[in-house]
Order: structure tokens, then C-alpha cells, then sequence
């Protein structure tokens, strides 16, 4: 029986068609089945598979990946008895039980750490883009399971909030590709004022006395101006200059 990563693995290469989504989400489906006496275990496992070969692929080549989550989100897995699987009180597959708690698990790295090798902050880069994309496509209303807006917020924070120089140039990147591949979403976001809970939407120490408390407008706008700063020391990079563009036309 292939693994979790061996079924996606297809999902990267230029010549995936729609049947090798299918067959993905097929093949993954029953093996949730098969394993519904420790569909926990099972979950946990395929999703970390998935941002193993999520961290290899580029974003350029990540739409099929974004195509069999999406997919697999309208699948239920049933148990023996036909019954639909749930874990954590999430349905499985529509509820993506466990998979914001695996992105999470693996969101303790930092980009603006010297000793990071290439390797580490492509993977970064990939993972960044992917739930991008996720969030790019979730709903405005709601808990879901492809909204990760607040990891948007913390490479924004991290990136345009706080001083640190030439440091900040990886995590400047990071930011970038949250603005292209979700910027629409962020700009509503921003506009609606969404407020996040506890301390999770704080700002950074450049704007510690603003108060704010999640996303909007005054945000926006301060993000905008330090994101164009960025650009004119990091003219060569195009993904800084292309959200840094985007950002001015939202």
C-alpha cells in the first residue's frame, strides 16, 4: 500500500491531470477507512505527509496539492458500519480534523535565524505559500479549516512590525507571498476590522502603542508603508516588489 506522501507525490510534477487528484483523494479516503480504530494516529500522520511534500514543491507547482485538500474536504470517510468518521468533533474529511494542528506544530521556526540553511527557508517559503492559497479560498463567516489568516497576521508582525535590519529580509519574503497568494483576503479582513482573541493580534514593538487587536485599516496602511520601504532595499527580489505593488492596488 503506497504512504500518505507516495500518494502525493504525483500531485507535484507538471504532468498531473484531474484524475491524479481523484486518485488521491481516493486512495487517502480509504485508507482513513481502513484505519478508523486509530483515525487519529492515521490524521496526524497524512497531514504532516502533506507539508512533507508541500516544503519540496514550489508554489508555482502547488495548485494540484490546493485542488486534492479541496476535493478531499468533500468526501466523508465512513467506518465499517457506514457511519461517518469523526475525530476531535471534526468530520473527517470536511472538517480537516487535526490539520491546523499540524501546521501549527510545525509554524516554531524563525525566519530571521542566521543559521537557517537554503533548504530550511525554501520549505518555509513553500509551506507559507500553500496556506496562503488555503486561505485565499476559505470562507469570509466562520471556522474554517483553510483559514489561517492569524499565521498571515504573525509573518506580517514579524516582518514589517518590528526593527531588525537586514535580519528581517527572509521573513520580509515570507510576507510577500502571504500578500500575493491571500492579499484580497487580507485587504477584506483588514477593512471588516477582524479582531483575533487573547493577545494573538498584537502588534509588534515598532507600533507597540497602537493598540491593535487583529486586522484593519490603520494596519493595512502601516503594513503598505513598511512593505515599500522593504522594496526599495530589496530591488532585485520580485516577489517583494510584486506584493508590495499589489498591496498599493487593493
Amino acid at each position: 500500500m503506497s504512504t500518505p506522501a507516495q500518494l502525493l507525490e504525483p500531485l507535484t510534477k507538471p504532468s498531473a491531470t484531474a484524475d491524479t487528484v481523484s486518485a488521491a483523494v481516493q486512495g487517502f479516503n480509504q485508507q482513513a477507512q481502513a484505519s478508523a480504530s486509530s483515525i487519529g494516529d492515521f490524521l496526524w500522520d497524512a497531514f504532516n505527509a502533506v507539508f512533507k511534500v508541500v516544503g519540496h514543491t514550489p508554489p508555482e507547482r502547488q495548485g494540484r496539492l490546493v485542488e486534492f485538500l479541496a476535493q478531499l474536504r468533500g468526501v466523508t470517510a465512513t467506518d465499517a458500519d457506514g457511519k461517518a468518521l469523526k475525530h476531535e468533533d471534526g468530520e473527517v474529511w470536511g472538517d480537516l480534523p487535526t490539520f491546523g494542528w499540524v501546521a501549527r506544530d510545525l509554524w516554531n521556526f524563525d525566519p530571521t535565524e542566521p543559521s537557517a540553511t537554503a533548504q530550511e527557508r525554501s520549505k518555509w517559503e513553500n509551506w507559507s505559500s500553500f496556506l496562503a492559497q488555503l486561505t485565499a479560498r476559505s470562507a469570509v463567516a466562520g471556522n474554517d479549516p483553510f483559514d489561517f489568516s492569524l499565521f498571515a497576521l504573525w509573518a506580517l508582525r514579524d516582518a514589517l512590525e518590528e526593527d531588525r535590519g537586514l535580519a528581517s529580509e527572509p521573513a520580509v519574503r515570507l510576507a510577500a507571498l502571504w500578500v500575493r497568494f491571500a492579499g484580497e483576503r487580507l485587504r477584506k479582513l483588514s477593512a471588516d476590522a477582524h479582531t483575533l482573541q487573547g493577545n494573538m493580534g498584537t502588534p509588534g514593538g515598532k507600533y507597540g502603542e497602537r493598540g491593535w487587536k487583529g486586522f484593519n485599516e490603520d494596519r493595512w496602511r502601516a503594513w503598505a508603508d513598511e512593505l515599500k520601504a522593504a522594496q526599495a532595499k530589496m530591488k532585485s527580489d520580485e516577489t517583494v516588489q510584486g506584493a508590495a505593488k499589489l498591496m498599493d492596488e487593493l
